[in-house]
């Protein structure tokens, strides 16, 4: 099983979701990505994570000029290293990329596969607005959740997490 998060497109609320908005809601699955590993700069291109292709290459080219130092077979460990470590972060870094531009991250699903995530989340989220619509009431946004042991944490406060960080800086 893996964790899809699911993001809704700006300007867009949960209970108020239209067809157009639920066509672009994005189900990113919290895994090693295939794609970025073997076709990194391609995938950057196509997800337009700019900011995420800035810092690559700018990691990368410092790698290599730190390893060009060092010698023998340190250029390609090193390249090797960064490519399965972005493969690693890559869905997240789109992820922050999408939330940066204003898309909203509303659930964490745990699916085979994206078509049983997308099943999963409408059918709870039209479970959702049924029971708003027969008690009446218009449904507020909601806080995120507690933490509950066995979900993921995408956020520690009002802060956002990217990566391997625990807490917030404290300084």
């Amino acid at each position: 099983m893996t964790i899809h998060m699911v993001l809704i497109p700006p300007g867009t609320s949960p209970e108020t979701i239209g067809e157009g908005a639920a066509e672009r809601t994005v189900f990113i699955p919290d895994r090693f990505n295939w794609a970025a590993l073997v076709f990194t700069l391609p995938w950057l291109l196509v997800k337009r994570l700019w900011l995420v292709l800035l810092a690559y290459l700018l990691v990368g080219l410092a790698a290599e000029l730190a390893s060009r130092f060092v010698g023998g077979s340190m250029p390609g460990i090193a390249t090797a290293a960064l490519s399965i470590l972005f493969a690693f972060e890559a869905n997240g870094l789109w992820r922050w990329t999408l939330e940066r531009r204003g898309w909203q991250f509303v659930a964490a699903i745990e699916a085979q596969n994206r078509e049983e995530a997308e099943r999963r989340f409408f059918a709870r989220l039209a479970a959702h607005q049924a029971q708003a619509d027969a008690a009446g009431t218009t449904p507020k946004p909601e806080t995120p959740p507690p933490h509950r042991p066995g979900y993921p944490v995408p956020r520690i406060g009002a802060e956002r997490v990217v990566g391997l960080s625990l807490a917030p800086h404290q300084g």
